[in-house]
């Protein structure tokens, strides 16, 4: 299990190893009774999810268990075959060193580029988990920017730890990005009534600054849980099942 804190001094949260599918048992089992079916279909699978950050590692591995199944497979064989055609013990050896080569080697490199997979994803939560929880943080966009991943990556990768339990599922992560945080305010406005080394008040500034433009939120739907994206002043049903959702209700999340 690979172990992540959400916050300094809070209990830490669990994710799985490898977050396999029913398909991908499929594939494990197929793969130590039969290799070449299951190398294709390893291949099909890595081909349909690999662009997802949280599948790498569990796509790396399924190649790890099918060359493991067919060092398994080619030695049961070989036993069998001597079994029935008693060969030297030279001929034996020779063949469990060839299957050695040619399927436990690349078996022993997959497990070790599953292993640093597993490790990356789990330095990418932890930099999630401080960017939202620790710098509050709450634009795809920004997050996009500071972890180096595409905001179509951050969303999926959200939504899986959402799924999971290491960020609240009410957690509204909202699309694009904001601009850099402001001066602390109670200085700004003690430094605009007092002149330096405790001088003559300051006439306070003629105009304050302007608000930033509301942008759209992502929230989930209360009724179905889906996300959904609300423009502000632009009400909407959810997309799954119906819900009004309003930009004012997003306000108090």
């Amino acid at each position: 299990m690979i172990m992540l804190n959400e916050q300094e001094g809070q209990n830490a949260v669990r994710l799985p190893k490898y977050d396999r599918t029913i398909f991908d048992y499929i594939i494990l089992a197929i793969g130590y009774l039969f290799m070449p079916l299951g190398v294709v279909l390893a291949l099909l699978r890595m081909m349909g999810s690999h662009f997802k950050n949280y599948r790498k590692p569990a796509n790396i591995s399924l190649f790890y268990h099918v060359f493991v199944g067919g060092f398994v497979q080619m030695t049961g064989t070989v036993l069998f075959t001597l079994n029935e055609a008693p060969e030297d013990t030279a001929t034996f050896i020779s063949l469990l060193v060839s299957f050695t080569v040619i399927l436990l080697l690349p078996a022993s490199a997959f497990a070790r580029s599953a292993a640093k997979a597993r490790f990356r994803f789990s330095q990418l939560v932890k930099h999630y988990m401080q960017l939202i929880n620790g710098s509050g943080i709450r634009y795809i966009g920004n997050l996009s920017e500071l972890t180096g991943q595409s905001e179509s990556d951050v969303r999926r990768d959200i939504l899986y730890l959402q799924g999971h339990g290491v960020l609240a599922p009410e957690l509204v992560i909202n699309e694009g990005r904001t601009a850099a945080a402001p001066q602390n305010p109670v200085q700004e406005r003690l430094s605009s009534f007092h002149g330096p080394f405790g001088g003559q008040p300051q006439a306070a500034p003629q105009t304050a600054a302007a608000a930033p433009p509301l942008l759209p939120k992502s929230v989930r739907c209360p009724g179905c849980g889906a996300q959904n994206t609300v423009s502000p002043g632009q009400p909407k049903n959810c997309d799954y099942c119906g819900t009004t959702l309003a930009y004012s209700w997003l306000l108090k999340c």
